[in-house]
């Protein structure tokens, strides 16, 4: 005998309330619904929406696609469930329009063209970017997009990059089902952090024949992803500090992703039963990102309740002990006066000088006989910052290297 689905119910006792949910979820596909019971991700349930103004009910199905858990509630999370509705956003629109009218509630959006350009919205799905015409030549680059329009994407990635002009294809994969489609497209722009391209803005060149089925994938991507968002935090950085942001989510949260925003900048740190999976900050990644992170003081960030895959995800580390040793270095590095090694200045190597040991010692000096500048060395040696502004300054102090004009 089949198991039958459990219902979840939502209930609204005023016009303006269900206008607001209508207007910035339900018309997207999905809802949240505030629950402590336990539940399946991809568990297909039956969401029951009761407007209790007017004595109207609707029952849609739909699945889990994210969780909130109970013990999220010490750090100001509502315990709950994601749920994507079932069938197509039209679909859904239709059933939803039906409810709408029996009430009288003016809250259908203004209607859509389906031609109109859309806005790019919040989507972090995963992306591979492949050269056109190149074959095997070139390896694919495997990423995830920042944000997601009918026209194009802003996608993270590491490593060398396509140029700008240059046609790619994009194969994008849906979040929750898996399905892949690829787009002709083109690279418009780069983003760089740390001297690295770590975001390429792609525009999509889709053939007339295919417009319509890749601008159906697009918006079920986007209603995907807008309902898997649905029980996330978001603020300021500057509210608590990313260091204590961290510690909070860490601590209270079995799994989950925290995600920061510093205009163009993004970094993200992954954990899980107490372990550190993943840090990245564009091309940089481990302890150095995690040190860079967390001395950010302006930004946003967001918080959710899953592990965000990766591709090449570092070996874990026990969370609690990588945020102590991240802090540590930082307050280290804060007692260094940065002025005195200018991002763009060559450190020039004093041969006579030279007597210090240790490998970033020797790793600074090697980039510096090689004629690299402060910021390419921080960028390449892969030891976190502070503990190579500390090799310069004792390279420094000991003359072993000048900033002095030759």
């Amino acid at each position: 005998m089949a198991k039958s689905m459990r219902v979840l119910r939502i209930s609204f006792s005023d016009a303006e309330t269900f206008q607001r949910e209508y207007l910035q979820n339900l018309v997207n596909g999905g809802v949240f619904v505030a629950t402590i019971q336990a539940f399946e991700l991809r568990e297909a349930v039956r969401v029951e929406i009761v407007l209790t103004f007017c004595r109207k009910k609707l029952r849609i199905n739909g699945e889990i696609v994210h969780r909130v858990p109970r013990e999220m509630e010490q750090v100001g999370a509502t315990p709950g469930v994601a749920v994507q509705f079932e069938g197509s956003v039209q679909d859904v629109r239709t059933r939803l329009d039906a409810l709408v009218i029996a009430c009288g509630t003016p809250a259908h959006p203004p209607a859509d063209s389906g031609r109109r350009r859309q806005p790019r919205v919040a989507a972090r799905v995963a992306a591979r970017i492949e050269a056109e015409g190149k074959g095997n030549a070139r390896q694919g680059i495997a990423g995830h997009t920042r944000n997601l329009s009918r026209s194009g994407a802003l996608v993270s990635v590491q490593g060398e990059g396509p140029s700008v002009g240059e046609r790619v294809r994009l194969t994008l994969e849906h979040p929750t089902t898996g399905e892949e489609m690829q787009v002709a497209a083109r690279v418009a722009r780069q983003v760089e952090t740390a001297g690295a391209v770590s975001a390429l803005g792609i525009e999509f060149e889709t053939p007339a024949e295919l417009r319509e089925a890749v601008e159906r994938f697009v918006e079920n991507v986007q209603t995907a992803e807008h309902t898997r968002r649905l029980g996330g935090i978001t603020g300021a950085i500057n509210t608590l500090g990313a260091q204590d942001l961290l510690q909070m989510f860490g601590t209270s949260a079995p799994i989950g992703t925290l995600i920061f925003h510093r205009g163009e900048d993004e970094a993200s740190v992954g954990f899980e039963a107490g372990m550190l999976r993943y840090a990245r900050l564009g091309p940089t990644t481990g302890m150095k990102a995690l040190v860079r992170m967390l001395a950010w003081k302006e930004g946003v960030f967001e918080f959710h309740a899953r592990l965000d895959p990766v591709q090449h995800p570092e070996a874990p580390l026990p969370l609690e002990a990588a945020m102590l040793d991240a802090v540590r270095q930082i307050d280290e590095g804060g007692r260094i006066d940065r002025r005195r090694f200018p991002l763009d200045a060559e450190p020039r190597v004093i041969e006579a000088g030279a007597d210090l040991t240790g490998k970033t010692v020797e790793a600074v000096l090697d980039l510096a006989r090689a004629g690299f500048n402060v910021q390419r060395i921080l960028d390449v040696i892969p030891e976190p910052d502070p503990e190579i502004y500390a090799a310069l300054a004792q390279l420094l102090d000991a003359g072993a290297i000048s900033f002095e004009s030759e």
